[in-house]
């Protein structure tokens, strides 16, 4: 498992970050958004919401910057560096603090879902739970 983090790393960050790209022209082209609606998942009241959006800039932006980010420091040269270890599980730490924020937005203050947004959770927690076990089975604990 452990020689196959970089590649799956890689995979998952590509994932996010093409994920992100949707959903950061989305933003800015809402015909552009594929989701169905019903009662509870409604990706255009989410990604329109007035949370879909921190200090004025895009959350989906963010993502999109955040994906970018991992992809670099998860490229193949990067997994050489030891260094970027620590670097790799802060990011996922901010971007699961990420997660539990949008999430608890579309629950509680939105009370809609969207699917691409949760594809976006899935993929963070995803690269959250392999870089933490990762870096747990190579350390001396």
């Amino acid at each position: 498992m452990i020689k196959r983090v970089p590649l799956l790393s890689l995979l998952l960050s590509i994932a996010g970050l093409l994920t992100s790209a949707y959903l950061t022209y989305t933003h800015f082209n809402a015909n552009a958004l594929l989701c169905s609606a019903d009662a509870v998942i409604d990706c255009e009241t989410v990604t329109t919401s007035e949370q879909s959006e921190l200090l004025g800039v895009p959350v989906a932006f963010l993502g999109l910057a955040f994906f970018a980010f991992l992809t670099v420091i998860c490229l193949p040269f990067a997994w050489r560096i030891e260094a970027l270890k620590w670097v790799r599980l802060a990011a996922v730490g901010v971007g699961v603090l990420m997660v539990v924020y949008l999430v608890a937005a579309e629950f509680l203050i939105i009370g809609k879902i969207c699917l691409w947004c949760t594809v976006v959770h899935v993929i963070t927690l995803a690269l959250a739970y392999l870089l933490v076990s990762a870096s747990l089975r190579t350390s001396n604990l």
